[in-house]
């Protein structure tokens, strides 16, 4: 992760290689803009009536080596309309704009991006904004890439620029907390985009272990504790494959001793083909995107932890991959899970359910505050809500308000679905307890049904991540296809403000 700082000062002084400054609609400069164009005579007024700068969202043009500037060049970036911006779009235009300056050789930056006005928004929301934008739009994965030659003018630093000295207080601190939160959603970008062959069970739970704090403790079971814990339904799903699963637990006691946790359960499917249920062979490739909820749960305790957030928070992840193999689980079969609640196995496809219900049965026992799930559970998620939107269903009325406002908030956006009790028959069984496949209808909610049996009378939210943890043709703060670390700041946004 680049340097980023936070700075006060005008623009001609600043002795960056650029200094960025934004462009309303119709060629308005800001206020920085309008000082430096005083600066420097007629230039700046002479570029922008002369070039085709309109100040649309996104656009830009450099000016180079401009008389009264101690920078080398001076880059108008188009903002739009001032009413229309939000923290997102800040987000956004520092994202595009430190792709652009990673680009072009610059090596140093000076930004006055949050001098722009957002309806509702402090100065620290927008540093924050602007701060995971050029994060998160610098990202990169290409470890495996042997080729790739090193940038010998890559973007080093960049400083975020505030109107007054009296403001690099605060300013400090939101980009202290942006650092952690792009920290944490880059962590779990890097475990979804690791292989199959490299992201096993195992190897997850090496990661967990090597996440430090003095306040956390990890514990990572093997097969042979998983069998003496009882979690029959992950060791189900795990018939098929030769890699031993992996039942992780992250313990973070950050507030009072006695303080019911926040629990988190993350579905750590390392890669799924479907198992006897074999999926089709397209895309199959995108299944080792199937952890991306224990991805995103390793990301939160992550940036969590570099926040050193008061409180106690438990992590839960069932790993283990569903494959096809002699001894593989299949349709037909009844499995009993750790909670003693047998399931009908019409899909092996259907895997995720079956190894959360161990986890949120686990969870339960430690008897937390509320629970949130991860998991890139449903097809039917997809279809619903495309990638704009996590699906948001679940038991706790407080919890799913919360988890709303601040996916309004991050812009890590969640859209709730209903979890009427009719739902619930579609999954009855005749033969067992339940069964894993409600049919068609209605999948996403009836797998949220199947969830539900499994967390009691604890505030519960289930979290269907399956269109928006990954994307291969990348997104506006995500540039490179794969995964997106949905989740992170959702979720430490709202651990925040809890």
């Amino acid at each position: 992760m680049i340097q980023i700082d936070v700075k006060a000062g005008n623009a001609d002084k600043q002795r960056e290689d650029a200094v960025v400054l934004p462009l309303l609609e119709g060629r308005k400069l800001t206020e920085s803009g309008n000082e430096l164009q005083e600066v420097t005579g007629d230039t700046i007024a002479d570029f922008l009536r002369k070039f085709d700068l309109l100040g649309d969202f996104g656009a830009s043009r450099t000016l180079y080596d401009v008389e009264g500037m101690h920078g080398h060049r001076a880059i108008f970036l188009g903002v739009g309309n001032e009413k229309d911006l939000s923290l997102h779009k800040l987000r956004v235009l520092g994202a595009k704009m430190a792709a652009k300056l990673e680009k072009s050789g610059v090596r140093g930056a000076a930004l006055y991006l949050t001098e722009l006005e957002v309806k509702g928004a402090s100065l620290a929301d927008k540093v924050q904004a602007v701060a995971e934008g050029v994060w998160l739009g610098l990202y990169k994965f290409d470890k495996y890439q042997t080729k790739t030659k090193a940038n010998k003018r890559a973007l080093r630093t960049v400083n975020i620029m505030v109107t007054s000295r009296r403001d690099l207080d605060d300013a400090e601190v939101a980009l202290s907390k942006a650092k952690a939160v792009a920290s944490g959603t880059i962590f779990a970008r890097d475990l979804g985009n690791e292989p199959g062959n490299v992201c096993t069970p195992e190897w997850l739970g090496d990661q967990a272990s090597a996440l430090s704090h003095k306040n956390l403790k990890v514990t990572v079971m093997d097969k042979a504790a998983i069998e003496a814990a009882g979690f029959t339904a992950l060791l189900a799903v795990n018939q098929g494959s030769a890699k031993e699963p992996r039942f992780i637990v992250l313990e973070y006691n950050g507030g009072k001793k006695g303080d019911a946790p926040v629990a988190l359960v993350g579905k750590g499917l390392t890669f799924d083909a479907g198992g006897i249920s074999i999926k089709p062979a397209g895309a199959m490739d995108e299944m080792k995107f199937d952890m991306c909820g224990s991805a995103a749960v390793l990301g939160i305790f992550k940036a969590m932890m570099e926040m050193d957030l008061p409180m106690n928070v438990l992590g839960v992840i069932p790993s283990t991959e569903n494959l096809l193999g002699a001894a593989a689980y299949k349709p037909g079969d009844i499995v009993t899970s750790y909670k003693g609640i047998t399931i009908e196995v019409l899909n092996t496809d259907a895997e995720g359910r079956i190894i959360l219900c161990d986890a949120l049965a686990y969870a339960v026992e430690k008897k937390p505050a509320e629970i949130i799930d991860f998991a890139t559970l449903t097809g039917a998620c997809v279809i619903a809500l495309g990638g704009q939107a996590t699906g948001l269903l679940g038991t706790g009325k407080k919890l799913k308000k919360a988890l709303k406002e601040s996916g309004t908030h991050s812009h890590d956006r969640v859209w709730e679905l209903p979890l009427f009790d009719e739902y619930q028959k579609q999954i009855d069984s005749k033969i067992a307890d339940i069964k894993n496949t409600g049919g068609r209808e209605a999948g996403t909610i009836t797998a949220a049904c199947f969830l539900s049996r499994f967390v009691e009378n604890v505030p519960w939210a289930h979290l269907d991540i399956a269109g928006t943890a990954w994307n291969m043709k990348g997104t506006d703060i995500s540039p490179v296809g794969g995964a997106t670390g949905a989740g992170v700041r959702l979720v430490v946004d709202y651990l925040s403000r809890r």
